[in-house]
């Protein structure tokens, strides 16, 4: 009896054992998630889903099915910003500042000949003439509502523009102007990678954006613009920086040099690199757009169609991804480099 009892007691205490097929089916929601991610967290996330299963559990429940699921939804949609939350206050820190400055020169030539369009009675319908109207003003007013410190306001506004924008392409596309839709593409891309990083932004910064960064994006945004202005008026003998060209200013593969050199220039300092994917990303994209690379109408005149406009959006995604696994390459290698340096420098 003495000795039955001590055994009981032992076997009674004992943790009861996880089951098999609930440890699978947890390794399977969590190969959901981007692998840098999953790299970072498989440990710590298998371990608090394991540590709260009920006893006897089997199966994961709806709830954390749905719950992960949409966790790995949101991973991926950042995964360009990168996996940790170093690397994504590095990432939008230094996109907050400079997508501003890509976006503002497209949206005030909209809507100044929107505007010059609307005073003029010869001229065609606004519309028409300028789709991505609506596109611009809203994502305008989210920009300086975010500078002027309406950081809510603003975070609602500019993802309303994107979403107007995908909205825009995909009536232009059903409508059968294929060929604006082409031109658009990559503004839109734009448009998108901006919400996203002042979404995650404003997250990564439970403060909201810092004066410094408000500053820095108003200053680019205008150097930017000013900059455009004084290159169209020297090109163009003095016409109307806003109105549309009959030819670009610069070339594509003359632009693609400084671009390249200034993407090779991130690459070198950790904090800057980590903007270096999505900048390339929106960099192709409306690069590819004043290109004919993948328009059809090079060949016959109004062969466009949603082939040409998909093209242009994964070569954008392609250019993204290969940019972000340089990035993490880059990141392994510096921390590989720290810790042998650390284990020379300890003492033996």
């Amino acid at each position: 009896m003495s000795a039955a009892g001590p055994a009981s007691g032992v076997h009674a205490d004992e943790a009861l054992p996880v089951a098999p097929v609930l440890v699978r089916d947890y390794r399977r929601l969590v190969r959901l998630f981007p692998y840098s991610y999953r790299r970072e967290h498989e440990a710590e996330m298998l371990g608090h889903l394991l540590d709260g299963a009920r006893p006897e559990q089997s199966r994961p429940s709806g709830a954390e099915r749905r719950d992960l699921v949409l966790a790995a939804v949101r991973e991926w949609l950042l995964a360009p910003l990168g996996s940790t939350a170093r690397e994504r206050r590095a990432a939008t820190g230094l996109l907050f500042v400079l997508l501003p400055a890509v976006l503002v020169v497209p949206a005030a030539r909209s809507v100044a000949y929107a505007s010059w369009l609307a005073g003029s009675e010869l001229g065609p319908p606004v519309l028409s003439s300028v789709p991505m109207l609506g596109t611009w003003v809203v994502w305008g007013a989210g920009a300086v509502a975010l500078l002027a410190g309406l950081a809510r306001t603003g975070r609602l506004l500019i993802a309303a523009a994107a979403a107007v924008g995908t909205v825009t392409l995909a009536v232009l596309v059903a409508t059968g102007d294929e060929r604006t839709a082409y031109f658009e593409s990559g503004w839109v891309i734009g448009l998108a990678a901006h919400a996203l990083v002042v979404l995650e932004h404003d997250r990564c910064r439970l403060s909201g954006p810092g004066r410094r960064h408000v500053v820095g994006a108003l200053g680019a945004a205008l150097a930017a613009l000013g900059a455009y202005v004084a290159a169209v008026h020297g090109v163009r003998g003095g016409a109307s920086w806003w109105a549309p060209a009959g030819g670009h200013l610069v070339s594509v593969g003359a632009a693609a040099v400084p671009i390249v050199a200034a993407l090779g220039v991130m690459l070198l300092w950790a904090r800057t690199r980590q903007g270096a994917p999505v900048l390339l990303g929106v960099v192709v994209g409306i690069a590819l757009g004043r290109s004919d690379l993948f328009w059809s109408g090079n060949r016959t005149v109004g062969t466009e169609d949603l082939g040409n406009v998909l093209a242009l959006l994964a070569c954008a995604l392609a250019a993204t991804i290969a940019a972000r696994w340089c990035v993490n390459r880059l990141d392994e290698l510096a921390e590989a480099r720290a810790a042998h340096r650390e284990r020379l420098g300890a003492p033996t």
